[in-house]
């Protein structure tokens, strides 16, 4: 026993040293130093899921769940494929989904449906929610008269297209060759 209280002894001072040379090290005060681990910065959540709708010439006809910037293509896969008498020549199938969106594929002859993807409606720009550059797009606009149009609707939403000419965002003969593929949604 009398052995034992030495050895006690010198580890509780090799201990202590230790302690006191890593005090040294990291701030040199004597003070004791608390490792905390840091904690990941918070990350941004995942987008929502785009719901969309897919109905005609699929396997599986039904609204489903796609990852944000989804394509057409997607959503037929999705649905299980088209079917053997599908029009698939009638959509775009690389053009990106939207939330809400109704894809309809139709049969050889078939008129879409007003407002699914391919559909007349759905291929115009909607003037109130366009950005500049597809407003751009559009014979006789430019980057002016496109911000102007933005800024025009940012405190009134266009009702009817023909406010862009009432309002003197574009000309007549402007207005004559847009009126056609602008919608107001």
């Amino acid at each position: 026993m009398q052995r034992l209280i030495p050895a006690v002894l010198v580890a509780i001072a090799a201990v202590a040293l230790v302690i006191f040379a890593l005090s040294r090290l990291h701030g040199g005060d004597g003070q004791a130093v608390v490792v905390v681990e840091d904690t990941p910065a918070p990350t941004r959540s995942a987008e929502p899921p785009i719901v969309v709708d897919v109905a005609g010439a699929v396997v599986h006809p039904g609204v489903y769940r796609l990852a944000p910037g989804s394509r057409i293509a997607d959503a037929l896969a999705a649905a299980g494929g088209a079917t053997d008498d599908a029009d698939l020549a009638a959509l775009n199938k690389a053009a990106p989904v939207r939330d809400g969106q109704r894809i309809y594929v139709p049969r050889p002859g078939e008129t879409v449906p007003a407002g699914s993807a391919g559909s007349d409606a759905q291929l115009k720009i909607d003037v109130n929610h366009a950005t500049a550059a597809e407003l751009e797009a559009l014979p006789g606009i430019g980057p002016t008269i496109a911000a102007r149009i933005v800024r025009s609707r940012g405190g009134h939403p266009f009702a009817r297209i023909e406010e862009l000419q009432t309002r003197g965002l574009v000309t007549a003969r402007v207005f004559a060759d847009i009126k056609e593929m602008v919608t107001t949604r």
